[in-house]
């Protein structure tokens, strides 16, 4: 995970994939289930940049590359609050492709930035999500599943497959019987569940 220009992923939805789950198990033992309470901040600019804050943390990847059917998505930031103001300014609305609106003090802790920037923005929308999920770790892939609810909405269930290796994923893939699926990455997934029309553009920022 470590790979300064990130690595190549496979995702894919739907609420019947306890198969995809046991296949996996069958492979590679899994991890304890951890649950994780996140808030992601989805764009109407962009579908190419994953902003989240979980524990405590801003965390933001950026869609770099497209390779076949894979997307190789790269770690930008990961920092805790209070966040900067340079750092607002200067990475988080650059990455969601909005302009900042005013900024009035030197940083912002959690509460404040959901309050005085992101929630009032009209370009942005905030989802609150609560997953489930377990991982598998091979000798060339990593791979989770994971149950998905959003704050008063639906849930799903997603598969994961990633590594430094794209021929990595696209044999797990073909070994897991996903050929058919598509590969639909959160920040897509998160916008059809919240009626948010993803851009045609995937990577554009």
């Amino acid at each position: 995970m470590s790979n300064p220009l990130g690595r190549f992923e496979f995702r894919t939805w739907g609420n019947h994939l306890g198969a995809f789950r046991d296949r996996l198990t069958a492979q590679a033992p899994p991890s304890e289930q951890r649950e994780s309470a996140e808030t992601y901040v989805l764009s109407r600019a962009t579908d190419a940049a994953n902003v989240k804050i979980r524990a405590e943390l801003m965390d933001i990847k950026l869609l770099t590359e497209q390779v076949g059917r894979l997307e190789r998505w790269r770690p930008m930031l990961k920092s805790a609050f209070p966040l900067d103001s340079r750092t607002i300014v200067e990475q988080l609305f650059p990455h969601l492709g909005v302009p900042a609106p005013h900024i009035a003090q030197p940083s912002y802790t959690q509460g404040e930035l959901i309050r005085d920037l992101l929630r009032p923005h009209r370009d942005l929308a905030l989802v609150e999500v609560v997953k489930l999920r377990c991982q598998f770790t091979s000798d060339r892939y990593t791979a989770e599943f994971a149950e998905v609810r959003i704050a008063g909405g639906a849930t799903s269930e997603t598969v994961e497959l990633e590594s430094d290796d794209p021929a990595a994923v696209l044999r797990a893939i073909a070994k897991l019987g996903l050929n058919s699926h598509a590969n639909i990455n959160y920040v897509r997934h998160l916008k059809l569940m919240i009626g948010m029309t993803p851009r045609a553009d995937a990577t554009a920022t």
